[in-house]
């Protein structure tokens, strides 16, 4: 039998605990709250820099949280900081990164595995979402659209989610078997703040040809892309995926701090995929024995399965037949940073 902390996502215990001087840190970050903020100018994406102050606050919030909380094996005594226990774009970006690469890779074996061909959509929204469009055609000064129904950012993805099911559930795609429409999408917002999304999707090369017919006929609008004859379609998409995730680069501009405070202030997501792989709340728990393409394999059988609490739906055992791959270790105790506040 094995056991194992269920926190999200594992690392090796650590011995000793991660408390640190905390107060004078605590005092520190109190002084992000006397900032005073900007004239609500929209800058870039949207977002304006008192957005973008309000956003870094929350991130350091939520940063101190993680930096100063741990969890606590009551028996053994091993800590572990809360923050080598998440997986996030904001507070563990480069965890995040790799495992965004690592899902893509396995998206493109499972896709090669069943003879399926990359084509690439582009889909954006009508002008009427829009609050900004360009001046003319040689001039891309953005000026107010007058058009523009007042749909916020958040609003206009939950349309695009809409529009994209209207082509996931046109018979060009929605006669073939699962295992045979696979895709992962990127949502990306526009200079305006208007989201708009990139998709990449596997299918069987016999039908391209009508899916791009219901594309057409769906997404009129010239800016709506479908492209063909993909050479690598990993480092296509990666392409888009690297744009959306500015805090895994070591070097960040000030546009990249504006468009991560674009998805955080309008709490839009910045990936979701078919579900052509193992679940990911199932890999985290079980990293350390499989990778994601091993895992997507096992659970193709009928061998795995997963026990959960009837209440709250807590993960408790994970068996492959007869052999136990992990358990939930109820001996954990959790230490936040409201300890530290009280003693300051």
């Amino acid at each position: 039998m094995t056991s194992s902390y269920c926190c999200s996502d594992m690392s090796d215990i650590e011995q000793n605990s991660p408390c640190g001087d905390a107060r004078k840190d605590l005092r520190d970050n109190r002084s992000l709250t006397n900032y005073k903020k900007d004239v609500d100018i929209l800058k870039k994406y949207g977002v304006s820099q008192s957005d973008l102050v309000s956003v870094k606050l929350k991130i350091q919030k939520q940063n101190d949280f993680l930096e100063y909380g741990y969890i606590k094996d009551k028996v053994t005594g091993n800590t572990l900081k809360l923050k080598e226990c998440v997986i996030s774009s904001n507070h563990n970006p480069q965890r995040y990164y790799a495992e965004i690469q690592n899902r893509i890779d396995t998206l493109q074996r499972e896709a090669e595995s069943s003879n399926l061909t990359p084509v690439f959509l582009t889909i954006t929204l009508p002008s009427e979402f829009h609050p900004m469009k360009q001046r003319s055609e040689y001039d891309t000064t953005l000026i107010k659209n007058p058009k523009y129904n007042g749909a916020e950012p958040r609003e206009a993805t939950k349309i695009l989610t809409k529009m994209w099911a209207k082509l996931r559930q046109d018979r060009s795609l929605k006669d073939l078997p699962k295992n045979k429409r696979m895709y992962y999408r990127v949502n990306e917002p526009h200079k305006n703040g208007t989201p708009h999304a990139h998709i990449l999707l596997f299918i069987p090369a016999d039908r391209i040809e009508k899916v791009e017919k219901a594309f057409n006929r769906f997404y009129f609008s010239k800016s709506n892309k479908f492209v063909k004859d993909i050479q690598n379609a990993k480092s296509y998409i990666m392409k888009y995926i690297n744009k959306t995730l500015p805090k895994s680069k070591e070097q960040i501009t000030q546009d990249d701090e504006y468009l991560n405070a674009w998805y955080i202030k309008n709490r839009i997501n910045r990936f979701c995929a078919s579900r052509s792989t193992a679940p990911l709340y199932l890999h985290r728990l079980l990293h350390h024995r499989f990778t994601l393409y091993a895992l997507t394999q096992v659970r193709k059988g009928n061998s795995l399965k997963v026990l959960v609490t009837i209440d709250s739906d807590k993960i408790m055992e994970i068996w492959d037949d007869k052999e136990l791959l992990y358990m939930r270790n109820e001996n954990i105790e959790v230490h936040t940073i409201n300890e530290y506040k009280k003693a300051a």
